[in-house]
This record gives structure tokens, sequence and C-alpha cells, in this order.
């Protein structure tokens, strides 16, 4: 594909999903330029073909800017990429009278510097909370941290005691974790995670030869697949792990939404001086919270903490005092229980809609999550992204969760948070359509 496509793509996705609003203006020529690496030139082609699509407008002088017209929000976009916490779900007005409790009940505590490891009030609430979700876990083990992502980032940046330089992931993983194993220039290692699990005499090889760090792993409603392991396999997976030394890192992002009562997370049937559990309470809760926990052995925890120390001092304790009154109020089991049923219901609607597509690719979708899968087969699936997106379907190909030299089968990431159950109808019959056109 031409550059300026690629970047003429990646202005449209901004304005499809609303980080740019119509009549607001679009970033500089030159400061693109600088951004992507790519001559000027590129740049202005770039935006003559967003001008000639009516998307932008040029303004003399000025620059360029969004076009107020359908692209606005109307709501003429099916957005089945990004996560958002839909109206009937989201507890910010809850939310909001838990931050008005704390600064009662906390005061000048909220703007004083706290202990890296995390307000001790809310430590002590989140065994309970765990407990409910069948993960036991002790008050002392646990550390509250600015989102999953500084808990992964920590992790991939230590040094584990029992040594090793790689980092093994499942191929599909969460594109961010990918990220930042490149940015830290940590070396990775991938194994293939396809429906049925992962391949476990590929996986003893890799224990086998040594210099895996960690495993990080996504259990159960994987992003971005939506896949979720048997509690054989996991088993299986944690007697591999203990046999060689290799400790387990558990991303159970999200362990709320979980509707088979008999599935079990990894650190519950595992050993937990080997286990890594994180939770983030962004996906299911308020996505700008960026507040996560990790459940740490204890011989990694100086060395998390002294990592933490020198990144933050604390984590928002005013967000913290918050969390802990949501949790423990009758507020968060009411919100569990609404968005484990949004959730379910929006699945079951894809599942629905999709047999009844013909020859629309190989689908996955598991009973509740937030993505499903499709994959496309011989048909590039950046390809097909850039076509659903000129019919205004937003959707991800998991191109970008994939390690840059592994070989991998094509496929979309469907998020069903932002779209109705219309939408969700029509993007089926869109993609159908955009398949069979290829």
């Amino acid at each position: 594909m031409y550059k300026y496509r690629n970047i003429a793509d990646l202005l449209k996705k901004e304005i499809y999903s609303g980080n740019y609003k119509p009549g607001s203006k679009l970033p500089s020529i030159q400061r693109l330029s600088k951004e992507t690496g790519l001559n000027s030139d590129t740049i202005v082609k770039a935006y003559k073909e967003l001008v000639q699509e009516h998307i932008v407008y040029a303004v003399p002088k000025s620059g360029f800017y969004v076009a107020k017209n359908k692209l606005g929000t109307g709501g003429s976009i099916i957005d089945m990429k990004n996560v958002c916490l839909p109206e009937g779900i989201n507890p910010y007005k809850d939310f909001q009278l838990c931050i008005e409790q704390a600064m009662a009940i906390y005061g000048q505590r909220l703007f004083e510097y706290g202990s890296p490891k995390g307000l001790t009030e809310l430590i002590q609430v989140l065994p309970k909370h765990l407990l409910g979700l069948q993960v036991f876990a002790k008050a002392e083990n646990i550390c509250i941290t600015n989102g999953s992502q500084q808990a992964l980032y920590i992790l991939s940046a230590m040094r584990f005691p029992q040594g090793g330089a790689k980092v093994l992931v499942e191929q599909p993983t969460y594109s961010l974790m990918l990220r930042i194993l490149e940015n830290a220039r940590i070396p990775a290692v991938g194994i293939r995670r396809i429906r049925d699990g992962i391949d476990l005499g590929q996986l003893k090889k890799l224990f086998q030869q040594g210099d895996i760090k960690f495993f990080y792993m996504i259990p159960r409603y994987h992003n971005p697949t939506g896949f979720s392991y048997s509690n054989p396999q996991k088993r299986e997976i944690l007697k591999l792990a203990e046999q060689y030394g290799v400790f387990i890192v558990e991303d159970d992002y999200l362990a709320d939404l979980e509707v088979d009562q008999k599935a079990e997370a990894l650190h519950t049937l595992g050993n937990k001086d080997r286990i890594v559990y994180i939770r983030s309470f962004s996906k299911t809760l308020l996505p700008g919270l960026r507040l996560g926990m990790a459940v740490l052995p204890d011989s990694l925890q100086k060395q998390f903490l002294d990592f933490k120390n020198s990144m933050d001092l604390n984590t928002s304790i005013l967000t913290q005092a918050a969390l802990e009154i949501f949790l423990r109020s009758s507020m968060y089991r009411f919100h569990a229980k609404r968005t484990k049923e949004h959730y379910k219901n929006k699945m079951s609607r894809l599942q629905e809609y999709c047999k009844e597509a013909q020859g629309c690719g190989t689908w996955y979708i598991p009973q509740t999550g937030l993505y499903a899968y499709l994959e496309t087969g011989s048909i590039s699936s950046q390809l097909l992204e850039r076509s659903l997106l000129d019919s205004k379907v937003l959707v991800s190909s998991t191109n970008q969760s994939y390690l840059n030299d592994f070989e991998h089968p094509e496929g979309l990431r469907l998020c069903v948070c932002n779209a109705e159950d219309q939408e969700i109808e029509k993007a089926v019959r869109i993609i159908e359509t955009k398949l069979a056109e290829f």
C-alpha cells in the first residue's frame, strides 16, 4: 500500500473514532512528517486525498480541519474497534458519589504522598473482592498500579530470580504488551494460540530451551480473539511451568464478566510462588480510571516496588479511595451484574447475526467479553479493514497483535462495546459483502 494512503487511513480512523471532532484542526504537515518519519510531500498527498473525499477541508495559511458533515457524532459510524462503556452501563454517576464520599472520609490524606504499594484501605478490601472471583490472595501480596500497563512494564524490565532474558507471549496477544517489550528492548518469543489453546509439546520445547523470564498469558476472553483456555489445559501449562521453573504472568482483565462458574484462574490452580496475577479496573469500570493491581509472589515484591517507586511516588490516592468505597458498597455488585448481562447479550446478538452470514470467513464469538474474532483466510485483514473503513465500519486488524517475524493467519478483532444491536447486524452484513468482493 502507498505510504500516503496509510497516513490518510490513519487520519480517517482518528476522525471516525471521534478523536477529532467536526471543525477541529488536524495535525500540521510538519508535525505529521516528524512523527511518522515521512517526507512532507507524502503528508500533503494524504491530506489532498481526504479533501477530495470531503472528509477534511483546507484553510489557507492555517491548516486542515475536519469537515462539518455526516462524519459528525450523528451515529453514521459503526464503531466495533474502541473500548468505551455505553451510557446504559457506565457507572460514572455512582463513582462520582464515591469520589465525594472519599473527599469527606479521607480529607487531607488524599493530597499527601502515599505508599507506592497503594492505599492500605483499598488493599485490605481487595482480597474479599478477589474471593468472589475464586482468586485467593493475601493483602500483603497486593500492589496497586497505574493501570495494568504499568505492572506489565515493570515486570518486563525487572530481573526474575531464575534469570532469563526473554518473555514468552501468546500469538496473537495484547498489542500494547508487544509495544512495551519493544520499547523496553526486551526480547520476545511467541507461541501460537488457537481456539483450543496452545501446543503443549511446543511449550515444553520453549521452556526446555531456557532463558524464559516469564510467560505472559490472557487465559479468558483473550484480547484480540476472545478465546478461553479449558481448566485441564491450564493445569497442563502450570505443570510445565513448575517443572521448568518458569514464572506465569496472568492478565485476568475480564474476570468480572466470567459466565462459566467452573472456570478458574491460573492463580487459583497453580503455585502462587510462581504466578503474578494482574487485574485492571479500566475495561469493565471506567477506562480513564487508570487503576490496576498485581498480586505478587514474595520473591518479586521488593524489586517490583523499587521499580514502581522510581516511576511514581504513588498512584492517585483520590481514585484509590473512591474505588475502595465503590468495592465495599452494593454499587460494585450491581454494576458487575449489569455489565456481565450486557456483554453476554451483545455476544448473543453477534452470534445470531453471524449464523446467517454466508461464506463470511471463520468466526469465533465467545459467550461474553469485549472481543470477537474473524479469521479472513487468504484475504488481507489490513486491506479489509481499510475497505470497511470506507463503509464507515471501524474494526481492527489482528496483525498488530503479532510479533514482526511470527507467521500468522489474517484476522479482524471486533469489539461490541460501542455498537447497538442493529449496528452490529449491519456491520456483519457489510463485512459479508466486502469479503465476497475480494
